[in-house]
């Protein structure tokens, strides 16, 4: 039924209709026969600004066909997209427009460091004219970014998440500057790789920049004047890769945030796999590799190697930021004798741009062996920690009786769920001692 056309039909009515501040939204229904039928979402942007990505490019993004005839908006033209019946308008119109606020600031960071973003529409949907599309930006050089004739490391930089590097190459045939990106905590979430996929990175595995680490690299050709010093971009390559100190990490996040709040309507723009995919795949990473696994894995082999360690923990830490020192101990002593523990800090880029309430549950809820949580006025209180809590019940209450939360008292503060009888260890009987009894307890 995708091939249909949208605006053609035996019979067809607007079901919903939707003023969303910058684009008007229709959905309709579309009948060609009794078992036949569609529901198509149609979309008219109602204003543009004179620069940078419009709505129209962003409702491309999301998979939205141009139509220059349209019976279901007020401007007789729209971009319109097939959707399920139950599709929710509303829902979409809110992260529609949010996501595309993120993607603007995406766009503006990631413009100060040298990258340009498709704009396949443009203005020419308010002009009655075709799209314009646009390329990424400037010319890339041949070759992997690293063979050379003659290599200069020209500058260095870094933020929270990443090592930058800057460097001059001259292959013999072309002559130009690569940036090597090298993320401070591996592995990357498949958000990121699909990210840095979107964006051209590639990535080289013994790089000299990095005491031959693996790195993620984007090359810029050399383009050179010298009667004429402005018609080139040697000042622009260095200035874009100034920028990336500031600006690169936070358009990175604005960029996943896109993605993440039109993925709750059903729609990406990013090439993610399915969220279920991800999750397995990303959930095996987090674990914290053991050096010697010590439990039995699903299929009863005891001892079996970290390569073959399944997408499920020893232990999932359930804490507040107020005892995290407390929690990061407890992860590092259990990671030492063996066990697979899942501790949000051991690779924090690996939760970039999850829907972590989803991504949560399905750790706390039923990945894990055992649920430790370090239980306080804090934990009680804020919001990430009582939606854990509450998976953990969950998944102790499917039990029936048997030990799942393991609560670690900080205070004397009761939780809602858990039952006053349940055994506490107090904060007091020290992080190593609480460790060891931890293991006996894994061992068990």
């Amino acid at each position: 039924m995708a091939a249909r056309d949208h605006h053609t039909a035996v019979k067809f009515e607007p079901v919903t209709k939707i003023n969303a501040g910058s684009f008007e939204v229709v959905l309709a229904k579309l009948q060609w026969s009794k078992e036949q039928k569609a529901y198509t979402l149609h979309a008219n942007p109602t204003s543009y600004s004179t620069a940078g990505l419009q709505m129209t490019d962003w409702l491309s993004y999301l998979g939205f066909q141009r139509n220059d005839r349209c019976q279901f908006t007020g401007l007789g033209r729209c971009y319109s997209k097939e959707v399920p019946e139950s599709f929710d308008v509303q829902a979409f119109a809110t992260a529609c427009n949010v996501g595309f606020g993120h993607l603007q600031g995406a766009e503006r960071g990631l413009q100060a460091c040298g990258f340009r973003l498709p704009q396949p529409e443009g203005w020419g949907f308010f002009l009655g004219a075709s799209g314009r599309g646009s390329p990424r930006g400037s010319a890339e050089m041949n070759g992997d970014g690293h063979t050379a004739m003659k290599t200069d490391s020209m500058k260095k930089t870094e933020d929270d998440k990443f090592l930058y590097r800057f460097t001059f190459i001259d292959t013999g045939g072309d002559k130009g500057f690569v940036t090597h990106y090298r993320p401070k905590h591996l592995p990357l979430s498949s958000e990121m790789r699909s990210v840095f996929r979107y964006l051209g990175l590639q990535e080289f595995e013994d790089c000299p920049e990095f005491d031959f680490e693996s790195c993620y690299f984007r090359t810029l050709r050399l383009i050179a004047d010298d009667n004429n010093p402005f018609h080139g971009n040697v000042e622009w390559a260095h200035g874009t890769f100034d920028a990336h100190e500031k600006q690169f990490s936070p358009a990175i996040e604005h960029l996943l945030a896109a993605n993440a709040a039109v993925e709750a309507a059903g729609m990406t723009f990013l090439p993610f796999e399915k969220p279920a995919a991800r999750m397995s795949a990303d959930i095996a990473s987090n674990v914290a590799r053991p050096a010697r696994p010590t439990t039995e894995s699903k299929a009863g082999n005891i001892g079996a190697p970290a390569s073959r360690l399944p997408d499920s923990f020893d232990v999932a830490i359930s804490f507040a930021g107020t005892e995290r020192a407390h929690a990061e101990k407890l992860a590092d002593f259990l990671r030492a004798a063996g066990y697979a523990v899942f501790y949000d800090n051991f690779y924090p880029e690996q939760l970039w741009g999850k829907n972590l309430p989803v991504f949560f549950d399905e750790i706390f809820r039923k990945r894990a062996r055992f649920c430790v949580m370090f239980v306080s006025k804090e934990y009680r209180d804020r919001v990430w920690t009582s939606l854990e809590a509450r998976s953990a019940q969950a998944r102790a209450l499917e039990e029936k009786g048997s030990e799942y939360i393991l609560p670690i008292r900080v205070d004397d503060i009761e939780l809602e769920g858990l039952l006053p009888t349940i055994g506490y260890v107090p904060i007091a009987t020290g992080i190593e001692r609480i460790g060891e009894l931890l293991v006996k307890k894994l061992q068990s």
